[in-house]
């Protein structure tokens, strides 16, 4: 089977996507990591300066200043996580075909689709947030008007639905940022290529590969930030009760965390998107033929003659 690059240009298993996303960081280091370690450095630096002066700008308690330092990089990081996956997908789509591609190259390619890639992400939330009210409003309506016992197991019903709707949903949408950056389309656009791409039984199986990339991302984010934070706590009972000081260390330490965690994952997790976006391409489409008549040419033009 022809394999220009990381996968090889047939209908993929899962360890070729996993593989596949793994070779990708590991040729195209400057493309993949040194973009996560640019893009969350511009995000998450702010977040740190922010959550530091908290403490000498406001009368908050260390407690919530705390709170702060976890939850704002964690929001900030998504839309990080964002701008990571439309460039990380494009860095993939190349290593499939056998290039590799530096950071200026990859931003240059990419930058003109952030607004797409957010307009994706912004329908996709909406789309959420619409099924989220349409099933809780009634479920919470209902369980007003009915007995106590009746509103509590209607409410639990209501709520597994909603999780199972909300994650059927999400798989639906889950490969709309790929068409958007590799087909040049719209949001809406792509939004409709993700949901005809997973329709059908490719449904579980993308259902499946994604949960497991998620899986492996957070055993892998908790092996990190697990250690850390208990040796930061550990060291900080034994060094000082000052609150203060204390939580200042846990807001850099948690910041710290998510940059180490994030510069890894992201390339991981956006990879694999990407593979399964192609996976379902030459299963539906057969693109495994016109990429490989496009390796075939650029192997032809690196050639020399």
């Amino acid at each position: 089977m022809h394999r220009p690059g990381v996968i090889p240009l047939r209908p993929l298993t899962l360890g070729d996507i996993f593989g596949g996303a793994l070779s990708t960081m590991r040729r195209n280091p400057e493309a993949t990591l040194g973009m996560s370690v640019v893009v969350m450095g511009v995000v998450l630096l702010p977040s740190l300066l922010i959550s530091l002066g908290l403490g000498a700008l406001t009368r908050l308690s260390p407690e919530d200043i705390s709170l702060v330092g976890i939850f704002l990089p964690s929001l900030l990081s998504i839309f990080a996580t964002l701008a990571l996956s439309g460039f990380i997908i494009y860095v993939v789509s190349e290593a499939a075909l056998g290039d590799k591609v530096g950071l200026g190259q990859t931003w240059a390619a990419v930058r003109g689709r952030i607004p797409a890639l957010v307009g994706v992400t912004l329908l996709a939330t909406l789309a959420l947030l619409v099924i989220a009210g349409v099933v809780l409003a009634p479920t919470l309506v209902l369980a007003a008007a009915v007995g106590e016992v009746a509103g509590v197991l209607l409410v639990v019903l209501g709520m597994v639905a909603l999780v199972v709707l909300m994650v059927w949903v999400g798989v639906r949408l889950a490969l709309a940022s790929a068409p958007v950056v590799l087909e040049r389309t719209g949001p809406l656009r792509g939004i409709g290529r993700s949901w005809s791409l997973t329709s059908g039984g490719q449904f579980w199986r993308v259902l499946g590969i994604l949960l497991l990339s998620q899986l492996l991302a957070s055993i892998f984010a908790s092996v990190v930030a697990t250690p850390v934070q208990l040796l930061f706590t550990g060291l900080t009972a034994t060094a000082t009760d000052d609150l203060a000081v204390m939580s200042t260390g846990l807001v850099v330490v948690q910041h710290l965390v998510q940059f180490v965690t994030s510069v890894i994952v992201t390339p991981f997790t956006a990879g694999v998107t990407a593979l399964l976006y192609l996976d379902q391409r030459i299963r539906r489409e057969g693109l495994d033929l016109r990429m490989q008549q496009a390796a075939l040419q650029r192997a032809g033009t690196r050639t020399p003659r």
